[in-house]
């Protein structure tokens, strides 16, 4: 046994985040840690990182358990280059300097084959794309998304026997994530995952940790992410039937009472005649006993085990139909250059026809410039040269990665109203529609979680009726009732999409029309979505083997 919770509780305020929760963790075992958004996931790994104390309740170690974190939010500025950083987190820097003192020391660092870091570490970095990155670089002149994966290789590289991984694959591009996959299988430690990528969940974790989102409790199952889905809808399924005929049951036992009771009262105020004694006795004798088996039903009704009926939240639903258009469709690149302004980065020149109706998947790793383009197409950036033309017949809806379009200052209602050009009976309609009470209406923006604020431009892209969306990683954030919905809307959307995406369930769902890979500033048209994602995990399992 690696780790053993008992009965850990917390509470932030008056509400109860974690409630008794017990679990072990055995060696190498991968455990997929589920529940909705805010049911205090993160909050049960920084308890066992050791980041939050509980309120209530133990966690137990092995002992000399060393334990690798990785927070859903990884924030990394250091001068140190790459190298010094990963030599440093990992140990294996201290270790040398204590070699020429303490003969543990030396012990230790065979034990982590320490004489090959330099091996491992190129090969793990080359696994995330650094390839092309010199070791020498200093950390604080990577873009966020690399320092992630900086991040990563320290905590990998830690040869830590428990990895508590929050949305590993959030910052990660789909060569990164198919490699991290592969270097998990190999792996011997065990794991506690936080994601709402359903493939890597699928391929990794053969156990899961469920937090109920209305008891805050934990309940374990075995098997795959997708064995516990089919699971959990069997089991509504037969609580459900089993409710109802209980109800059905219920309610004949109270309709039996209630007639038995009918006769009691009937029977008590029949008087008859003087000649009619033996009747009336008879009457009032067959109303005392209509009395008693009222009664008897009655507790026997109250002694009924209830079976709860299955609590749903409201289904999430993305009402979002593209207006057939009346005019030019087309998008039109030609010989474009992007950037932005003040930085050197440039991708280019790119010419591309996108016909309306064409669902494209732009892929490629993490910082390449995918979107610098997605900006440059949806009239964020202007081309530095080149040429974009928009058909006047469309209407473009535009999601990217950081929701950094819209105003964080501004309220839900005066958003929908002023950008989505709804009256105020409209703005309470659409914001219901899209998951937003009635009290939320006047919330600031800027306090929604970026669940909340894809939610708001997905009911904004309804009031516009946008015939063409423009998506940039748009499953990032979002819970897996979320997710089902915006699989709905991408598979019968009759608009042009162009989306930036890592995330392969979707991906699949999706099914596009065309791929293509940013790659050296240049965008290359696939032989298809499938082909590509072959030759990446050919390459990933390449990469692990040197290892």
């Amino acid at each position: 046994m690696e780790i053993k919770a008992t009965n850990i509780h917390k509470v932030y305020g008056a509400v109860t985040v974690l409630a008794d929760i017990s679990f072990t963790l055995e060696q190498g075992v991968k455990v997929g840690l589920v529940g909705g958004n805010g049911t205090g996931k993160s909050t049960l790994l920084k308890i066992i990182a050791r980041q939050v104390e509980s309120d209530g309740g133990e966690v137990t170690f092995r002992k000399g358990l060393a334990v690798g974190y990785m927070p859903q939010d990884t924030s990394l500025a250091t001068d140190e280059s790459i190298s010094d950083y990963l030599r440093r987190v990992s140990g294996i820097a201290k270790l040398e300097e204590e070699m020429a003192t303490k003969s543990e020391a030396m012990t230790e660092y065979e034990r982590r084959n320490g004489y090959a870091f330099y091996a491992r570490m190129e090969a793990i970095l080359a696994g995330f794309g650094f390839g092309n990155i010199s070791t020498d670089r200093s950390v604080n002149t990577l873009s966020s998304g690399q320092k992630s994966k900086v991040f990563m290789s320290g905590i990998l590289l830690s040869d830590a026997n428990v990895l508590l991984l929050d949305e590993p694959t959030n910052n990660l591009d789909l060569p990164a994530l198919i490699w991290l996959e592969s270097f998990l299988k190999k792996s011997t430690a065990a794991c506690i995952i936080v994601s709402h990528d359903r493939f890597f969940l699928d391929t990794i974790v053969r156990r899961i940790f469920e937090i109920d989102w209305r008891t805050r409790e934990l309940s374990v199952s075995n098997g795959r992410y997708s064995d516990y889905l089919e699971r959990v809808q069997k089991e509504r399924v037969r609580q459900l039937a089993e409710f109802e005929n209980q109800q059905e049951e219920i309610t004949r036992l109270t309709e039996s009472a209630r007639s038995k009771k009918q006769e009691a009262q009937k029977g008590a105020k029949f008087k008859g005649t003087d000649n009619d004694k033996f009747l009336r006795g008879f009457k009032r004798d067959r109303a005392s006993g209509s009395a008693k088996a009222a009664k008897a039903i009655e507790k026997r009704i109250e002694q009924i085990d209830r079976v709860e009926k299955p609590i749903d939240r409201t289904q999430f639903r993305i009402l979002l139909k593209a207006e057939k258009p009346k005019g030019s469709q087309d998008i039109t690149l030609k010989e474009v250059v992007a950037g932005y302004p003040g930085s050197s980065f440039r991708i280019g020149p790119v010419s591309l026809a996108v016909h309306y109706g064409s669902r494209l998947a732009i892929l490629g790793l993490n910082g390449s410039g995918k979107s610098t383009l997605l900006a440059t197409v949806s009239g964020k950036l202007t081309p530095i040269e080149g040429e974009i033309s928009v058909g006047s017949a469309l209407v473009v809806g535009n999601l990217m990665q950081e929701h950094d379009n819209l105003p964080r200052d501004m309220s839900i209602r005066a958003f929908l109203g002023e950008h989505g050009k709804l009256a105020e009976n409209q703005i309470y309609n659409m914001a219901s529609k899209f998951g937003f009470k009635a009290e939320e209406i006047d919330k600031q923006i800027g306090s929604l979680s970026p669940g909340g604020r894809s939610r708001l431009l997905f009911a904004l892209f309804t009031a516009l009726s946008v015939n063409v969306l423009i998506l940039d990683e748009p499953t990032n954030h979002l819970d897996l009732e979320a997710l089902e919905a915006l699989e709905v809307v991408v598979v019968n959307y009759q608009g042009t999409i162009i989306l930036v995406s890592h995330d392969r369930y979707f991906l699949e769902k999706y099914n596009p029309t065309d791929t293509y890979v940013l790659t050296d500033d240049k965008l290359e048209r696939q032989r298809g979505l499938e082909d590509y994602l072959e030759k990446t995990e050919r390459e990933a399992k390449r990469l692990v083997e040197k290892l």
